[in-house]
């Protein structure tokens, strides 16, 4: 049984992550590279979405535009939300999972010849036709990111909880 534990005046911790959906006119989806420092040298994939953790007290879209703007060099404006995703905290047999709960944005489409400056923890950018993803990327984060690509295709948006296998 839970506690009787006040919320507000006692919230949980939790990460609060703003990401962003970048497409090519070819309809790949732009995945960042983390570099190994900041994967902690846990053996799990490199590539996430562009984006990070909010501050406290930073809207989620002035972080997302932030954090692009630091790590690929990139001034986005973030549109419609297209996915949400609940993170548990969850071991893994290669990382922990701390809970947090991700928003994805659409960021709209850009040139594949692009430029990037990479700054922060980022090493890399690669572009990934949906075909692809579940071969380079985590199941949970391209479970996030078929959903976010159902939505521009039309779909709703739908909200995702825990690790798909």
């Amino acid at each position: 049984m839970q506690s009787a534990r006040d919320h507000f005046a006692d919230p949980p911790p939790r990460r609060l992550g703003a990401l962003g959906i970048i497409r090519n006119f070819a309809g790949a989806v732009l995945m960042t590279e983390k570099s190994q420092d900041a994967l902690r040298s846990e053996e799990r994939t490199p590539w996430f979405h562009p984006g990070g953790c909010v501050e406290a007290d930073e809207a989620l879209l002035d972080g997302l535009v932030r954090h692009i703007r630091t790590k690929l060099g990139l001034t986005v404006e973030p549109g419609r939300l297209l996915a949400v995703h609940h993170m548990y905290e969850q071991q893994h047999p290669t990382h922990l999972s701390k809970e947090g709960i991700n928003f994805l944005f659409d960021c709209g489409v850009i040139d594949q010849d692009t430029p990037f400056t990479y700054g922060g923890s980022i090493k890399g950018a690669r572009w990934m036709l949906p075909t692809e993803l579940g071969e380079h990327l985590t199941p949970f984060t391209a479970a996030r990111t078929y959903a976010a690509l159902r939505a521009l295709s039309g779909g709703d948006v739908e909200v995702l909880a825990g690790h798909p296998q």
